[in-house]
């Protein structure tokens, strides 16, 4: 009984007016646009971070713009990953991270920092978020569907 009630009231509410018609449609699709463009493409990805330690001394946590990472032993990692962070999936000149850390969480100390520019990307290589530290507080970054074992990995284990 409920639904010829809400029927008529429909057609009343899109039937007044000699335009009403014609706005009606105009105010449906402007709202079914408005949706449209919320549920389009997504401008970021929320990838993994991974961490890959070059140094003689673990890495007790970072963190990459406040999204954290884990510990790393020495001479290690790139097998543990932690979700998530967000990165643009278009890649965007001078893009920066603040990449933040501690080194042997047993001896008292200040974190170390760096701000990183992250390398190009494209959409086939949104997998991971790699953190690499290395020997001489040297941090790079990547966005990369590769592992550090792949031979087309950028960035070889220092000598």
């Amino acid at each position: 009984m409920s639904l010829p009630f809400r029927t008529v009231l429909f057609s009343r509410t899109f039937s007044v007016g000699k335009f009403s018609n014609c706005k009606s449609w105009a105010i449906i699709l402007f709202f079914a646009a408005q949706l449209s463009a919320c549920l389009g493409e997504r401008v970021n990805a929320s990838i993994e971070v991974s961490g890959i330690n070059f140094k003689d001394i673990g890495i007790a946590d970072f963190s990459v713009d406040g999204y954290s990472g884990h510990a790393i032993y020495p001479n290690g990692g790139g097998g543990a990953f932690v979700c998530c962070i967000s990165i643009p999936r278009k890649w965007r000149s001078g893009m920066m991270v603040n990449v933040r850390w501690v080194e042997d969480a047993s001896v008292p100390g200040p974190s170390k920092q760096r701000a990183v520019e992250v390398p190009k990307y494209t959409d086939k290589d949104i997998g991971i978020f790699a953190v690499h530290f290395y020997p001489d507080d040297t941090v790079k970054v990547l966005v990369t569907s590769k592992t550090i074992g792949h031979p087309d990995y950028p960035y070889p284990r220092p000598n």
